[in-house]
């Protein structure tokens, strides 16, 4: 009995008690879960100011340095010597507003993840927009998945061919 309880204690030491999706994103569920964490990162930069190196702790396990800076450029202002993020309808490299549903597509490979939807045109309300679709690409970066890239009307054609 003693022996199997010892057994059975080293297995659940070795697997870990939260597992790190950011390492494997091995199917659809799994990424979404991982940019509706991204998004909410990006979005928890508007509640207080903070620091550069507290901003980069809040990004850092989702986005790629160069995402980082290209968010940062757009978004970021200063007050009183530390940084924060206004809200906006139309504001770039954030997470888009996928429906996380059969209407986003994921399109999986060994080296990248490509995210997109199709957003048909509306006139409604402050925003209006065409019709295009909008998209993210994740990288594997030093063994774990990173968003790198945003897409806006220029995912490859090869990528909606897969997804559609």
């Amino acid at each position: 009995m003693k022996k199997t309880l010892l057994i059975l204690f080293i297995v659940l030491l070795l697997i870990p008690l939260s597992p790190n999706a950011k390492d494997s994103l091995s199917d659809k569920n799994d990424v979404f879960s991982f940019l509706q964490k991204a998004f909410q990162a990006q979005i928890s930069l508007s509640d207080q100011t903070r620091t550069k190196q507290e901003i980069r702790d809040v990004l850092s396990p989702y986005f790629s340095e160069e995402y980082q800076k290209m968010f940062w450029d757009e978004n970021m202002f200063e007050e009183e010597g530390k940084f924060v993020t206004y809200g906006s309808d139309f504001a770039f490299y954030y997470i888009p507003f996928f429906q996380y549903s059969g209407e986003t597509k994921v399109v999986i490979s060994p080296e990248s993840i490509y995210v997109l939807q199709f957003f048909p045109p509306t006139t409604d309300g402050p925003v209006s927009y065409e019709d295009h679709y909008e998209g993210i690409m994740l990288k594997k970066m030093d063994g774990s998945w990173k968003i790198a890239d945003y897409l806006y009307d220029n995912i490859p054609k090869s990528i909606i061919e897969k997804a559609y």
